[in-house]
């Protein structure tokens, strides 16, 4: 499964919730976009350290953008952009879990719905 940004940020400010799912889920992933979304999110270097231990300890894998991933992150911007409000990091993160075939795991499913081919469960914080 790969994670959204928004679910660390939530595990990050301790939400119990979202620090079990990324627990009970055996295989962990993130986009490389993910992880430049949540750096910024990190208020020092010991944060960003403590970040960085958690990926490594809970066996996160980083999917990377390749050549794929950026041509359907641009079609899903074109197509999308406008009516559903797709940004490029949302279209980088959907096109990274439909060319892993994996499912994705968010808080915003408005973002991702229209995209076909796309796994997706929703993480509510209530």
């Amino acid at each position: 499964m790969i994670f959204d940004t928004s679910i660390l940020i939530y595990a990050a400010r301790g939400y119990e919730a979202a620090k079990s799912i990324i627990l009970n889920t055996p295989e962990r992933a993130i986009s490389a976009v993910t992880y430049m979304e949540f750096v910024p999110f990190c208020r020092n270097k010991q944060e960003l350290k403590h970040f960085e231990k958690m990926l490594e300890n809970q066996q996160f894998k980083i999917y990377e953008i390749d050549p794929q991933i950026s041509i359907n992150a641009r079609s899903y911007t074109k197509q999308f952009a406008l009516s559903h409000s797709v940004e490029m990091g949302d279209a980088l993160i959907a096109a990274t879990a439909v060319r892993y075939g994996e499912t994705l795991c968010t808080t915003n499913l408005k973002h991702f719905k229209p995209i076909s081919g796309i796994e997706l469960q929703q993480f509510s914080v209530e």
